[in-house]
């Protein structure tokens, strides 16, 4: 079934996580027992990620009737494929349909509710979710018993229910990564709950792993973020450093490790190993709020170093690129407020292919997508943005359609037109066949043949040369057995005798008859011998006709349903295009609509998020030019101190 998994944002401190798996890592699909051809189109489809056309195709052969030995695995499947276009409503009418029929099978159902415990988990609807996970328990392949688990145990942490999160955890086993996002979220609970130790130690485990997979790489760095910043926030600034120094510099997380690594010199008193990261952070984009910080953190360690000229000169550039970094929003809110980011947004690289829980992965080469991995990084604007892209799919879908329904009209005219062509021709060469006539030959054929089998008439199944042998012999003895016309026809001869000649009498017909008749029985011998032969020949003859005839039958039959059913088939389409055109236009206008009012909202979020940036930028401005004021005051009394009395003004 569908592997799309919630992606839960983690962030410092601690948070939850969950993975987000690749294809190819995982076990290899169930294999699927197909009975019905239509399903298993449906299933080709669906495996090479054609959600869309997947989902299409399951609904036309549906209603054609065609999926009957599939029906229940059909609507699950149906159901998951709303899931994963983000139809969450749909899909959980579906499943909930399929739990109210008693017939349903128990994995059937079971899968059911794992898959309506996941919407209810997308929706927030926590309560809800952890009932209809816990229905779905027992007859779950391990991993989706794995997810199940692990989406209770992070629905009770984010209702604050650490201790039975903790308990839903403990001595929990599935596969290895989900393991060990498992032990990730138990420390995190433990830590919230009052535990640190024992969930630090958990974070620990994970923070260490040795492994290549870019899942757990960043799962470890996470990990190693949350261990360094508790350490951090509970004064063991030494521990925090050995912690974060195991996040990957080219990882997400670097940023925050870097500024922690940072602070926690800072809080050593061992401010010059505290400029090396937070220097590092400066040469990194000031879109980041770790790397706006460092340019407060640089110029705080230089004053605290005593080094005022350079910690001034550090909070100049603060201000001017917090001024320029402020002047740079304006100009991307602007461009928000005509569509460009969220023209820049669907650019990017995507085959449109992967369902709902698809990430955008690359960012387009544009102005405006410098802001875009940071608006991505907040879970309203990639909901909306997974709203817009489904929409915009929807859109292209929907434009083809409108399209293919002009190339149907033409379709349906060219069919009528060609069977107004072809019907004289067809007519003409099926009334050259007469089927009756020919059958009833059939029928009189077999019956001289049964004839013949049962009375083993040999002179039946003779060729045409041996009847003409046998119609001569008959001739031959008609002939012989006509009498003699007079007597002259008798001779007297004489023959040798014991010494001498003897006269006698003859009929010189005899012998004629004797020849005749021994020829004829040489004839009906070869006959006979070959009467096994030539009876399996003409058994098999027949049987040969016979399914010509009935091909013939069949083919008459249908030339006359086709005569008939052809135009009324014909007319139907026509008026089931001409029904769907005004319906396409319809679903284009209101896609349309639905379009601009989520790329407003986009807008909306994207600019919020802006100016709460310009906002933090603001401050950060404050801070740099209320230290900067502080450090002229100082140098400002310290130079007034030094000065002699009668040198005032």
């Amino acid at each position: 079934m569908l592997r799309s998994l919630v992606i839960l944002a983690a962030t410092a401190p601690a948070a939850l996580a969950a993975p987000s798996i690749d294809q190819d890592a995982l076990p290899g699909l169930p294999a699927v027992k197909v009975q019905d051809l239509h399903y298993g189109d449906v299933l080709f489809h669906f495996y090479q990620e054609d959600y869309f056309d997947s989902l299409v195709r399951l609904a036309a052969y549906r209603d054609q009737g065609r999926l009957a030995a599939h029906a229940r695995d059909a609507e699950l499947l149906r159901g998951g494929l709303y899931l994963s276009l983000g139809q969450h409503r749909e899909a959980r009418e579906i499943f909930e349909q399929l739990l109210a029929d008693p017939a349903t099978p128990a994995d059937v159902k079971s899968r059911a509710w794992f898959y309506v415990g996941k919407l209810l988990y997308a929706s927030g609807e926590f309560e809800e979710s952890d009932r209809a996970l816990r229905q779905s328990a027992g007859t779950l392949a391990e991993e989706m018993e794995a997810e199940r688990r692990l989406l209770i145990a992070q629905g009770l942490l984010y209702r604050g229910r650490y201790d039975q999160a903790i308990a839903e955890l403990s001595n929990w086993q599935g596969p290895r990564y989900w393991l060990l996002y498992g032990q990730f979220n138990l420390g995190v609970a433990l830590v919230r709950a009052g535990q640190p130790e024992r969930g630090l130690a958990l974070l620990d485990s994970v923070g260490t792993i040795e492994t290549q997979w870019p899942e757990l790489m960043a799962l470890r760095d996470k990990a190693n973020l949350a261990i360094g910043y508790a350490r951090l926030q509970a004064g063991e600034p030494a521990a925090a450093r050995a912690a974060l120094e195991r996040v990957r510099l080219s990882g997400p997380q670097s940023s925050k490790a870097l500024l922690g690594a940072g602070w926690a010199d800072a809080a050593a008193r061992q401010f010059e190993s505290a400029l090396l990261p937070w220097q590092e952070l400066q040469r990194r984009n000031l879109l980041d709020a770790a790397v706006q910080e460092s340019y407060l953190a640089v110029p705080y360690a230089y004053a605290e170093l005593g080094a005022m000229a350079q910690a001034v000169e550090h909070y100049e550039r603060a201000i001017a690129a917090y001024d320029a970094e402020r002047t740079r929003i304006g100009e991307s809110i602007e461009a928000i407020r005509s569509g460009q980011l969220l023209a820049a947004a669907m650019e990017a690289p995507d085959d449109g292919r992967g369902g709902w829980f698809k990430q955008l992965s690359a960012l387009p080469d544009s102005p405006e997508s410098r802001y875009l991995y940071h608006l991505l990084a907040g879970n309203e604007f990639q909901e909306g943005l997974k709203n817009y892209r489904a929409l915009d799919q929807m859109d292209r879908n929907l434009s083809g359609w409108a399209d293919s329904l002009g190339a149907f009209t033409d379709m349906v005219e060219t069919r009528r037109q060609a069977f107004a062509r072809k019907l004289p021709a067809a007519d003409a060469r099926l009334a050259t066949v007469d089927v009756a006539t020919i059958n009833g030959r059939r029928d009189e054929l077999q019956g001289e043949f049964e004839a013949a089998v049962r009375g083993r008439d040999v002179a039946a199944l003779a060729t045409a040369k041996e009847r003409e042998q046998l119609a001569m012999l008959d001739e031959v003895d008609a002939e012989l057995a006509r009498p003699a016309a007079d007597a002259s026809h008798h001779e007297s001869l004489e023959t040798w005798d014991g010494g001498r000649w003897r006269a006698a009498a003859a009929d010189p017909r005899a012998e004629a008859r004797e020849k005749a008749r021994l020829a004829r029985g040489v004839l009906l011998w070869k006959l006979d011998a070959a009467w096994r032969v030539r009876s399996w020949q003409t058994s098999r003859s027949l049987r040969d006709l016979n399914a010509a005839i009935y091909d013939a039958r069949t083919r008459e039959t249908a030339s006359g349903r086709a005569r008939e059913g052809a135009p009324e088939r014909n007319a139907a389409l026509a008026t089931r295009v001409g029904t769907l055109s005004p319906r396409v236009n319809n679903l284009l206008a209101r896609v349309a609509e639905a379009k601009e009012s989520q790329a407003r909202r986009l807008a909306d979020i994207a600019v919020h998020e802006l100016e709460d940036q310009r906002r933090r930028l603001d401050e950060y401005s404050i801070q740099a030019r209320y230290a900067l004021a502080t450090i002229y005051d100082r140098a400002a009394a310290g130079s007034a101190a030094s000065k002699p009395a009668d040198a005032q003004p």
